[in-house]
């Protein structure tokens, strides 16, 4: 695929990042999760402590998304929070609430393929 391509989807990958964790802090963007299941509730009571971290680390890596720097590795690490993203969304029971948890898996997904080549080494 072209070049530009991958270059535009880690920039919208970084910004879609930075702008989620942001509106965490700031509240400028109006969110709803819905009515959320019993254990997702209990889920997010238990974690609600870690959050405003993983929010700090959100912005940082989305942050070297969009400098492109240490791409490849943050690729990697970005994957499992797309995944866990991707799974509590799916759990939520709200499927027009589930777009962005869509976009971020895709992203990421089509930024692992890009990067395949490089990560090799670590699979041989």
């Amino acid at each position: 695929m072209n070049s530009n391509v991958f270059k535009g989807a880690r920039i919208i990958l970084g910004l879609f990042l930075i702008t989620y964790a942001l509106n965490q802090f700031l509240h400028f963007l109006p969110t709803s999760y819905g009515q959320m299941p019993e254990d997702s509730k209990y889920f997010i009571d238990a974690v609600a402590m870690y959050l405003p971290y993983l929010y700090i680390f959100e912005i940082f890596i989305g942050l070297l998304l969009v400098v492109n720097k240490w791409t490849p590795f943050i690729i990697i690490v970005l994957f499992p929070l797309s995944v866990s993203f991707l799974i509590f969304n799916m759990t939520n029971n709200d499927i027009s609430k589930f777009w962005p948890a869509i976009v971020v898996a895709f992203l990421n997904i089509m930024l692992l393929i890009d990067n395949s080549k490089k990560y090799k080494p670590l699979f041989s």
